[in-house]
């Protein structure tokens, strides 16, 4: 069926695309000479986008690693995945500021920025949705869900069901013996590469999720 094959695929793009909040995963520099490690170990990078509630225009730069010269503005990456793998806090004029050391995914930018031009990318539990509308409204808006609006296009005609993707997450989902949904379609060998977040560009993983579904 067309129906539980698009929210089978939605749900892979919805529940991933976003990561939660882990502290655990946001390492202070104290040693500066850390910093090419956490840079290599992508397992250790935490998922920012640009924060468009803070980013004025020509004032939310990305400083060279020193922090002595501007390189970038934000204002020219509205749609890059950023990634945070260390953070340190400077002190000015009384005040604590701190600032977060980031990369792109192909690590051809590197540098430092003010936390607050930054948002962590988060995901809405599908708990908290009571309608097909509410919950396509908020994919179409957020800016965690750049991957499942990537996935929806591939399924123009598709409806969205709400009530499905409830229970793909609910433990009966799991169950062999389950006979909820009469045809369902195994994307298991294309889910790891395409909704780790380190593990490309939304772009990327687009492609890859059109590859394996073929």
């Amino acid at each position: 069926m067309k129906r539980i094959w698009f929210i089978f695929s939605l749900l892979m793009g919805l529940l991933i695309s976003g990561l939660t909040m882990n502290s655990s995963s946001v390492f202070a520099a104290s040693d500066p000479s850390r910093d090419s490690y956490y840079l290599n170990d992508s397992a250790n990078w935490t998922h920012y986008f640009y924060n468009k509630n803070t980013v004025k225009a020509h004032n939310a730069y990305i400083w060279n690693l020193k922090h002595t010269k501007r390189q970038h503005n934000l204002n020219n990456y509205r749609n890059t995945d950023w990634y945070v793998y260390s953070f340190y806090n400077q002190k000015k004029k009384g005040h604590t500021y701190k600032y977060y050391k980031v990369t792109n995914y192909n690590r051809s930018i590197v540098g430092v920025v003010y936390s607050k031009f930054l948002t962590l990318s988060v995901t809405k539990p599908i708990s908290s949705f009571n309608s097909d509308s509410s919950y396509l409204s908020y994919i179409k808006s957020a800016q965690s869900q750049k991957l499942a609006r990537g996935i929806i296009k591939m399924f123009p005609t598709a409806p969205l069901d709400v009530a499905a993707s409830k229970f793909i997450t609910s433990r009966a989902a799991d169950n062999p013996t389950d006979q909820t949904y009469k045809e369902v379609i195994d994307l298991s060998k294309v889910a790891e590469q395409t909704t780790v977040s380190q593990w490309g560009t939304t772009r990327s993983k687009l492609k890859k999720f059109q590859n394996g579904r073929l």
